[in-house]
């Protein structure tokens, strides 16, 4: 995420900046949410500028219209309201806030601190997200602002954990080198893509995969998620022109590590405009999630292979002739007819490729 965004909430402006960006998020006109809130265009409009405060029963009906829950608003306008009165420089999280909502412990267990040796779990963690001393916001603050919103819809996600597994994606990135991101070259090169979907071995199609995704100005790295981050993958840009496709194989298993990977390059073939998406179970679905879903779906199992698939049955054997004739790995398939409703969620699971931790660990440069 240059980490620019189509939006940017700011903790000092008001609520209604937050409004904006959830109606853009839920893709809902101001008429809809004017009859969905129960207000008149007016009262909105004030709601939006500031000059409405947000109490109770509005903080109850943003939560119902919106999402997120009644304690959410209500901070979001005590935070505005008595931050507009503070000085400037009162506006701006503490580094020590921010890193107390950090998963320190995970941060250090997954090696995110070696390039620090010697320094405290605080001090490690500064000079994790510094660009230069002193300058942490773009890489801590900014984000966490740009993930806060995201997450605020979210059960359980932290979104300082979230901030820092996408941190750990874009130091990752600035390994591998691209050329300049461009979404064309991308979509040619799915095809390429797909043509891994039947190695079952990480060390060997991980490499691939990274080395396509580089000419195309795509970063893929691999980012084990810590405690309170509950991603599956993400798309972001570190740079301008250098896009980062973040994946964790949260699940560990084929058929959801593909989906991710298809549905993170549509994001950036559909929705290239947008510097931000996560995914994971926790997040609200958006009409961009689905058309990042159905977008991955077609890349896997081609329509022409429908009716196919739902005449396929639960015959171990057939659906693994059939995945051979789609050119998918029998796993990806199952987990297609799953998520279509053709079969229980656990049934043929036996199919599914698994990796585990120490092999994905070895594909981390």
């Amino acid at each position: 995420m240059s980490l620019a965004e189509t939006f940017s909430p700011d903790w000092v402006s008001p609520p209604g900046e937050t409004i904006k960006d959830a109606l853009a998020y839920k893709n809902l006109s101001l008429e809809a949410f004017c009859v969905a809130i129960g207000m008149a265009l007016p009262s909105v409009e004030d709601l939006l500028q500031g000059d409405l405060a947000i109490d109770v029963s509005i903080a109850d009906r943003l939560a119902t219209t919106l999402g997120s829950n009644r304690q959410f608003w209500m901070s979001r306008e005590t935070f505005y309201r008595a931050r507009r009165e503070a000085s400037p420089l009162a506006t701006s999280m503490t580094f020590d806030t921010f890193a107390q909502q950090l998963p320190l412990k995970d941060m250090r267990s997954f090696g995110w601190f070696e390039s620090f040796p010697g320094l405290s779990d605080r001090d490690a963690a500064l000079a994790f997200f510094e660009d230069a001393p002193g300058v942490w916001q773009s890489s801590g603050s900014r984000v966490l602002d740009a993930v806060r919103f995201r997450t605020s819809f979210a059960h359980e996600s932290n979104p300082a954990a979230v901030t820092a597994w996408l941190r750990q994606g874009v130091l990752q990135a600035r390994e591998i080198e691209c050329a300049p991101w461009d979404s064309k070259a991308l979509e040619a090169a799915i095809p390429a893509m797909r043509a891994l979907v039947r190695q079952k071995d990480p060390m060997v199609f991980f490499p691939k995969l990274v080395d396509i995704c580089r000419g195309c100005g795509v970063a893929v790295v691999f980012v084990r998620t810590p405690k309170g981050c509950h991603a599956s993958g993400a798309t972001h840009f570190a740079e301008e022109n250098k896009a980062v496709v973040q994946l964790s194989f949260r699940y560990r298993s084929d058929d959801h590590f593909w989906f991710t990977v298809f549905h993170e390059l549509g994001h950036l073939i559909l929705h290239p405009a947008n510097r931000l998406f996560v995914e994971g179970k926790d997040y609200e679905p958006t009409e961009e999630e689905d058309e990042a879903n159905r977008y991955s779906a077609d890349v896997l199992v081609p329509e022409a292979f429908n009716d196919e698939i739902q005449a396929v049955g639960k015959d171990f054997k057939a659906v693994m002739r059939l995945a051979r004739r789609i050119g998918i790995s029998p796993g990806i398939l199952v987990g297609q007819m799953q998520n279509r409703g053709l079969i229980r969620h656990e049934q043929l699971n036996f199919l599914k490729e698994r990796y585990n931790w120490a092999a994905l660990q070895a594909i981390t440069p």
